[in-house]
């Protein structure tokens, strides 16, 4: 592979796309003896020809047909690739993406379906009602919210297309027909004011660095009397056994990374003035304690390793490349954290559940004759 560029692969693309080296000369801004000599070049650098040539037209040999096919595999992907580093380097306050890994989508799918019953218990809404999930990432919640919803419409946003297709792909799998995945940015939603009846959020406004904002553009898209529905988790609620200052330090290595990115890991506690600041009313705020020892093994694996330490794990190499922690440090945390999951280990997290509703406006009391 060190004998072909990246050059050679959209040359190869560009020849299968119009099938003349006049045409494909003119689609990479090329003159034809150019890219004829770049031809000649790749086929000296392989050591085999590409290309028969007839008519001023090029038809791909066996070896051609070969590269031809890894070309449009790799040339797709180094696309994906260069739209998510772009959507990962766009403003964090308006675009954070759910699932913005493969790995980082694993472990969300893995802690929806860990903690489904903590959390969506009394995630039911009257029948017949639209349901707006902002910030719907790889569908995570999507299929637990909407499979106990099956009356109910939801509208899925995310600004991420690629996380709104894993989504899809995910819903499909479980044979949910009640949701639309639509691309959205929160901060500027498409929907008219009052449009839906309720509105669901979970693990989102800890990302953004103006929460604020965002929710008074769900308060604008929410009906009069309907209800927001917001989950987020708290870092500071972590306790666990045996103890270790490490682990700590790699928790708060998260935390830390977290605030330089405009997020804020201990949201779960700020919720209910959050939602009075932006005119919700009627709030109500339920601790979600999720606690696991020896006789909670189901949780061993799927909640302290795949899903919490998997979170902090992730953020390894940038917390040490940016000096928050050393290396040492944050191994030896990790370690102790997997030591919890261990015999007579314990862990300990809260989670918070809010719910708020739009007040409707008040009517104007009509003068007595």
């Amino acid at each position: 592979m060190g004998n072909i560029e990246i050059r050679h692969l959209k040359l190869i693309k560009a020849i299968e796309d119009v099938g003349s080296l006049k045409e494909a000369a003119k689609l990479l801004f090329l003159t034809p003896s150019a890219l004829s000599h770049q031809l000649k070049e790749l086929e000296n650098r392989l050591n085999t020809q590409l290309f028969y040539r007839k008519n001023n037209r090029l038809i791909f040999t066996p070896s051609g047909k070969e590269l031809k096919e890894a070309s449009k595999d790799i040339i797709n992907r180094l696309d994906q690739v260069d739209v998510a580093i772009k959507e990962l380097i766009t403003d964090n306050s308006k675009k954070y993406i759910h699932g913005y890994s493969t790995e980082e989508s694993l472990r969300l799918v893995n802690q929806a379906e860990s903690i489904s019953d903590v959390l969506h218990y009394d995630s039911i809404w009257e029948e017949g009602s639209l349901v707006l999930e902002a910030g719907c990432g790889v569908g995570a919640q999507t299929k637990s919210i909407a499979a106990l919803n099956p009356s109910c419409k939801f509208i899925a946003i995310d600004i991420a297309l690629s996380s709104l297709k894993s989504a899809q792909e995910m819903c499909n799998q479980h044979h949910l027909k009640n949701i639309v995945f639509k691309q959205a940015d929160i901060f500027s939603l498409p929907f008219k004011e009052g449009h839906f009846d309720h509105i669901f959020v979970c693990f989102l406004l800890e990302h953004l660095s103006k929460p604020k904002d965002a929710l008074k553009e769900l308060h604008r898209v929410l009906k009069p009397g309907g209800t927001i529905t917001v989950i987020e988790g708290d870092h500071g609620s972590t306790f666990f056994h045996p103890d270790s200052m490490e682990a700590r330090k790699t928790i708060d290595a998260q935390v830390r990374l977290h605030h330089k990115k405009g997020g804020n890991a201990y949201i779960g506690r700020q919720l209910y003035p959050l939602l009075s600041s932006c005119n919700f009313s009627g709030i109500t705020i339920s601790p979600r304690q999720v606690y696991v020892d020896d006789s909670k093994p189901e949780l061993l694996e799927s909640f302290i390793k795949n899903t919490f330490t998997a979170m902090i794990k992730g953020i390894s190499e940038e917390s040490i490349a940016q000096g928050i922690i050393d290396k040492r440090s944050f191994e030896k945390g990790i370690r102790d954290l997997y030591r919890t999951a261990e015999g007579g280990g314990t862990f300990s997290y809260t989670f918070f559940k809010a719910k708020g509703i739009k007040v409707a406006k008040e009517m104007p009391i009509k003068a007595l004759s």
